[in-house]
């Protein structure tokens, strides 16, 4: 008895923290820019959104194209944004770094 509850509590300590290590890693994810309904029904920016060159950058310039990205990398606060690839086949490319709150996650589908 004595050694399953040590069981138990090792496999649930173990689970515990395979959580948390994965906890906060956005890589791989889909996003989209926050948005809301606007004149005859399309969606416009809800906030303007920023590119940074890299994270916490004073540069920056306003996204202007509501598409879906992938995350390419994340950094205090910031993720790094990547093309989600076309009908046409054209390769994927680094828009740049923006803060994540600024988008919403979407299924994976939405990214292929």
């Amino acid at each position: 008895m004595r050694n399953s509850i040590s069981i138990a509590s090792i496999f649930a300590a173990l689970t515990l923290i395979a959580s948390n290590a994965m906890a906060g890693n956005n890589v791989g994810q889909c996003v989209y820019p926050k948005t809301k309904p606007a004149g005859k029904g399309r969606l416009v920016f809800a906030n303007p959104v920023y590119i940074h060159s890299s994270p916490n950058s004073p540069d920056k310039k306003e996204l202007k194209d509501l598409d879906a990205f992938t995350i390419k990398a994340e950094s205090n606060g910031f993720v790094q944004l990547e093309t989600v690839p076309g009908m046409n086949d054209q390769p994927t490319k680094i828009i740049g770094w923006a803060k994540l709150n600024d988008f919403r996650f979407q299924d994976l589908r939405n990214c292929n």
